[in-house]
């Protein structure tokens, strides 16, 4: 096997290290979450909520998005600190791996650049249809934005439906305490794949010149998004197109493919799946092929599922260049099919 095989088969593997990581900092931002669900529950006790009056909730609107902006600035320092440790391992790791894989010595990364790296990074996330532009440090602007909104969005709902200032309040603290905690969770694993993601893209474009391009490798297994199955397999220059992650909670990742003429080779060579270690030439659209009818469906949907398996379109065709996923209507008007 080439060492283009051993390199997807050692990243793709890899790729469970940064969860278990990314699994540690959720737990490490714990403390902070229950300090921001503590002090709105205050802020909510202090206010009357029974009675709509624009002053009033002028003014708790201002608690609460100075709540939510000291959590989230709290959450982004906290992830800093720990992701530009993170990236000089990640760096190191990925420049040890593609050097066992190539015939000639390779150039390194300094830690300086790679901090300015990961904090400037431009991030491209697609969610649902919108695609989002931010960097590391706006996807924790944005949850505390998102957070504050959806404080006031339920507060505004309980006074409209008359409720009492402890069943608003109630309302409230179960949304914080799961949909706002998972949001959490998602910005934070999402922090640390782009870590992941900005360390080894500084790797390849120091060594471009022993490389003649990045394969996009998604994880096999049922998690994986339509955008991600999209895309898995395809091969772009260094630097260039789609960069993991693609979304919030990607475990997406972009391989190094080593210029032939520089290329070790390796036998063997393998990628995970949910299955077991499959050959790392198998992409996502032949995997799926191959699993059952109902997994299909799980993954895709039961229209796109359909169509999959009735062999009119590859997975590829449901997402444009960047990877945004087509909806079932913009599907029928560009493939010139009919969905029943």
């Amino acid at each position: 096997m080439s060492a283009n095989g051993y390199l997807t088969d050692r990243l793709t593997r890899h790729q469970i290290f940064i969860q278990r990581l990314a699994s540690g900092a959720v737990k490490d931002s714990l403390p902070i979450l229950r300090k921001m669900a503590k002090e709105i529950r205050a802020a909510l006790q202090r206010h009357d909520l029974t009675d709509f009056q624009t002053a009033r909730l002028i003014a708790l609107q201002i608690d609460i998005s100075t709540i939510t902006t000291a959590a989230g600035d709290a959450l982004e320092s906290q992830m800093t600190d720990s992701m530009t440790e993170f990236a000089v391992y990640e760096a190191g790791f990925t420049q040890k791996l593609l050097q066992g894989a190539v015939t000639v010595d390779l150039a390194g990364v300094s830690s300086v650049a790679l901090g300015e790296a990961v904090t400037k990074a431009p991030m491209t996330l697609i969610s649902g249809q919108k695609t989002i532009n931010t960097t590391l440090a706006g996807i924790f602007d944005t949850f505390s934005v998102g957070v504050s909104r959806e404080v006031m969005t339920a507060v505004q709902s309980g006074i409209t439906a008359g409720s009492t200032n402890a069943q608003i309040t109630s309302d409230v603290m179960g949304l914080v305490n799961t949909r706002t905690r998972a949001q959490a969770e998602a910005v934070v694993r999402t922090a640390a794949n782009t870590t992941g993601s900005v360390a080894r893209a500084e790797v390849y474009r120091q060594n471009a010149d022993v490389l003649k391009g990045e394969e996009f490798s998604a994880v096999l297994d049922g998690r994986t998004t339509i955008t991600c199955a999209s895309l898995d397999g395809k091969i772009y220059q260094v630097g260039e197109g789609p960069q993991p992650p693609m979304h919030y909670n990607c475990r997406s990742v972009r391989v190094p493919v080593v210029d032939d003429r520089f290329a070790a080779l390796r036998e063997g060579a393998t990628r995970a799946s949910k299955d077991g270690p499959v050959s790392s030439q198998t992409t996502y659209n032949s995997w799926l092929k191959k699993q059952p009818d109902s997994f299909q469906s799980e993954v895709l949907g039961p229209e796109r599922a359909q169509l999959f398996r009735s062999g009119g379109l590859s997975l590829d065709k449901f997402t444009d260049d960047a990877g945004k996923v087509y909806t079932l209507d913009e599907l029928r008007a560009r493939e010139g099919i009919t969905l029943e």
